[in-house]
């Protein structure tokens, strides 16, 4: 990988983990104030921005998919939740957290190493 080619990696893994930390807290925002259907829709925006940097990063996109898989299941959780289709423990709740953080925490992780990845010296 060129010099040019990490600095653009690198600034885009940087730009995809303050979308997270930005993602992140109005995601638990969305949590506790449900069914707050502007920040729904403003976190839903959040999770197009962070596909598209994602689509820059391949390294990324496992951690990438399981971030969709769990922000979705979160999501589905809420909604049966608030309008009473289908019981939902706190225990499911604690659980769809849970993973959702942790899938936020692989997905940031993944971009901090690509950016602390040490550069390999051209060979003549």
């Amino acid at each position: 990988m060129s010099a040019l080619d990490k600095s653009a990696v690198e600034a885009i893994a940087l730009q995809l983990v303050d979308a997270l930390e930005r993602y992140a807290a109005d995601t638990t925002q969305l949590v506790a104030n449900w069914p707050d259907l502007e920040r729904y829709r403003s976190v839903s925006e959040q999770i197009d921005q962070i596909r598209l940097f994602v689509s820059g990063l391949p390294e990324a996109r496992v951690q990438w998919v399981e971030l969709l898989i769990a922000h979705a299941e979160l999501v589905h959780l809420l909604w049966r939740a608030h309008y009473g289709h289908g019981g939902v423990t706190l225990d499911d709740t604690l659980h769809a957290r849970l993973h959702h953080t942790d899938s936020v925490a692989a997905l940031r992780s993944s971009c901090l190493r690509m950016v602390s990845k040490p550069q390999r010296p051209l060979s003549n």
